[in-house]
């Protein structure tokens, strides 16, 4: 008993650290203004410091929340909860939110713990100072939604994209996640860890033992033309016999169905597909005069729909990894896509040829592709852009 006491609170502790390094890391981005840890409030004329939570964060527009880290949803537990959120609210009217955090690599049966419960506070099954009950990957997004409302949704989009990228660097480069999954720790909580165990287990990494380091970064060298890789995070994992290897990531997060995927003048789509046809040539160049469909005609449109689908293949490699273009294919042309969906918070890795057999599945696209052709805004008879699904 004593043992298994002295585990839970171990591994209490090191959640609490995890939250920490994840608040501090919001706070980093900007997505918060500041926060404190930890706050203690009450009644000043019994005990001003009588009730405890773990955190309080306070955002731009003035609003504040107080956050407590948990490894597991027990009554009597959350009940102390409860009991400090209701009285620092009451005491502290400023406070909107109290938010119970857990960490993402709890076991199934606390999981379904913390839903259970959560559930019983949207369906007023029980009283509660607690308002939220989430992973750590959903307070992440919940604190992400709050700072970007407002933004246009170009805005949003854009950076939710960089956010994204960064997120993937942040959780490769994590020391408690490299520790935990080196060493099988199940006491260590990591930040986002299940996204590393499931980047380790994507790139066929499953001993730990010959592994030195891994650092990832996002710093790639710009393409011969000044352009953007398609690698947006680079890791190299060094061996402990002195070897190096390379695994680069395009990374996608997206809450549309069609979003633009590739941008280049049509000579670099002639010399990248290696098109040697001058009728497919000359037709190529006049859409990127005129600019769509209906400006080509029917009977060219009808042309490119029996001509283009010889190039999928080609063409979906370039658009998604790089294949084929500029660059160092070793460092610039991503094997592995991340995928990460807004509205499911479904997270995905692939292998590029695989996630390219399911791309050229698409039969929606353009001119029998699986993309959509159109231009970018201002490139009107300059580049041609494509429309591609995030799978």
């Amino acid at each position: 008993m004593s043992d298994n006491n002295t585990y839970k609170t171990m591994h209490g502790n090191l959640g609490k650290m995890s939250l920490n390094d994840l608040i501090d890391l919001l706070k980093k981005k900007g997505y918060i203004a500041e926060y404190q840890t930890p706050i203690r409030a009450g009644y000043k004329d019994i005990n001003p410091e009588q009730f405890y939570f773990q955190f309080l964060i306070k955002f731009d527009d003035g609003e504040k929340w107080i956050v407590h880290s948990t490894t597991s949803i027990r009554t009597d537990r959350i009940n102390i909860q409860q009991w400090n959120a209701y009285h620092i609210k009451k005491v502290k009217d400023e406070i909107t939110k109290s938010i119970i955090v857990y960490p993402d690599d709890i076991s199934e049966t606390e999981r379904n713990n913390a839903i259970s419960y959560y559930n019983k506070i949207l369906n007023n099954q029980i009283y509660s100072a607690i308002d939220d009950v989430v992973s750590q990957t959903e307070f992440y997004s919940m604190i992400e939604e709050k700072y970007l409302r407002g933004m246009i949704t170009g805005q949003q989009k854009a950076l939710q994209g960089l956010n994204f990228e960064e997120q993937i660097e942040i959780i490769l480069n994590n020391q408690k996640n490299f520790a935990k999954w080196a060493n099988d720790d199940e006491l260590e909580t990591g930040l986002f860890y299940p996204y590393f165990k499931q980047i380790m287990d994507s790139i066929n990494i499953t001993n730990p033992a010959i592994i030195k380091e891994i650092n990832a970064t996002r710093d790639i060298e710009l393409l011969p033309s000044g352009g953007k890789p398609k690698t947006d995070v680079l890791l190299v994992v060094t061996f402990k016999d002195g070897n190096t290897q390379n695994y680069t990531f395009s990374c996608k997060r997206t809450s549309s169905d069609w979003v633009s995927v590739h941008e280049y003048s049509v000579d670099k789509f002639i010399d990248v597909l290696k098109i040697t046809d001058k009728k497919l040539i000359q037709t190529l160049e006049l859409f990127q005069k005129v600019g769509g469909m209906k400006a080509l005609g029917k009977e060219l449109t009808q042309y490119l729909e029996r001509e283009m689908p010889k190039y999928n293949r080609k063409l979906a490699l370039w658009v998604y990894g790089g294949v084929g273009g500029d660059g160092n294919p070793k460092t610039q042309w991503a094997d592995y896509i991340i995928t990460y969906q807004n509205e499911t918070s479904e997270f995905k890795i692939h292998k590029l040829d695989k996630y390219i057999d399911n791309i050229l599945k698409i039969n929606d696209g353009h001119f029998g592709t699986p993309f959509r052709w159109t231009y970018p805004s201002g490139g009107k008879g300059k580049r041609i852009q494509l429309k591609g699904k995030i799978i």
